[in-house]
């Protein structure tokens, strides 16, 4: 992915659409002139009501087979070795990219109690999860890299003999999702750039100094490498219905929704205490192109490199058209 300029991709979000109108649109999203399909791993959606959840390796091989220049990006994936082995994500990234040369990404992350405790009814401490994602890293690229059988002996993970047969042309990027500053450092220092959510500020005075700092650490220029910005979307002509959609994801703004409760129905009801002012001032929800460019415009303003419309609009045909003809040529501009 090119790390000149600025970037605009989106994320179907695979747990608010049923997966065959996904794919549909897939022609349309690149038609329309995205630069990259974000899709996250999910074994659970964030509200139950006219909830869906497939899964985001087969979606996003369905989005390669249905585009023809844009880049997918398999993630955010949890590669904790509770319920994904990192070298099984490594291996399914693999494959895609070499039947898809120079278009397959991974994007790692710590994962949520609604995808890993409610299958395995485990659920480490956010240090130790922290740790498993970054020794995952490494086993990941040594997987992808490795020239010779290895054995990987780590805290977490270890593995005898192992190698990859089919490697890519060229090694897939690999990003990772930050919440904080430890796992911001983590991306600069390992990965080809980060994913994170939150207000403008947070990325700038936060996230960027301790990812820039890591990027030093391993003796890459930080402008380099990709800082991306997940924003929920929302954008209907009715501003009622683009609020009223953007209410069902209120729980990703209450922090016990990622550790303490994994249940869809009680994230729903939690979610609907969430003021419409803070759902507002966090999100993207607007009703015309200007509202939500100048949301965007204020990510690229502190150094956003790549933003992606998370999508959560109740109708996303509406999303194609404007981003089209609006959106995405205000930041082809920009």
């Amino acid at each position: 992915m090119p790390s000149s300029g600025v970037k605009f991709g989106i994320s179907p979000v695979v747990v608010e659409y049923e997966p065959r109108g996904i794919l549909q649109r897939v022609p349309l999203y690149e038609d329309a002139g995205f630069d990259a399909l974000w899709e996250g791993d999910h074994i659970l959606p964030w509200h139950h009501t006219g909830g869906h959840c497939t899964s985001a390796a087969v979606m996003a091989t369905g989005y390669l087979e249905r585009s023809k220049r844009i880049d997918v990006i398999y993630g955010v994936v949890a590669p904790l070795g509770l319920r994904i082995h990192p070298v099984d994500l490594a291996m399914q990234t693999a494959t895609m990219a070499c039947i898809h040369p120079g278009r397959a990404a991974l994007c790692v992350g710590a994962g949520e109690a609604m995808n890993d405790k409610a299958v395995t009814g485990l659920w480490p401490p956010n240090g130790e999860r922290v740790a498993r994602v970054e020794e995952a890293i490494k086993l990941i690229k040594q997987y992808w890299e490795s020239n010779d059988y290895f054995t990987f002996k780590g805290k977490y993970f270890r593995t005898q003999a192992l190698y990859l047969y089919d490697k890519p042309a060229k090694v897939p990027p690999i990003y990772c999702a930050a919440g904080g500053p430890i796992m911001a450092r983590i991306a600069g220092k390992y990965c080809d750039g980060m994913l994170a959510l939150g207000p403008p500020n947070y990325f700038k005075d936060v996230l960027f100094p301790a990812f820039d700092a890591g990027a030093r650490e391993s003796k890459k220029d930080p402008n380099s490498l990709v800082k991306a910005a997940f924003v929920d979307t929302s954008y209907h002509p009715d501003i009622k219905k683009a609020m009223a959609s953007a209410r069902m994801y209120g729980g990703v703004l209450i922090p016990e929704c990622y550790h303490l409760i994994q249940d869809p129905r009680t994230i729903e009801q939690r979610s609907q205490l969430v003021r419409d002012e803070v759902l507002d001032a966090v999100f993207n929800i607007g009703s015309k192109a200007e509202a939500l460019i100048e949301k965007f415009d204020a990510y690229r303003k502190v150094g956003v490199n790549h933003l992606v419309w998370a999508e959560i609009s109740p109708d996303p045909n509406l999303t194609i058209k404007i981003c089209k003809d609006e959106v995405i040529p205000y930041f082809r501009k920009t």
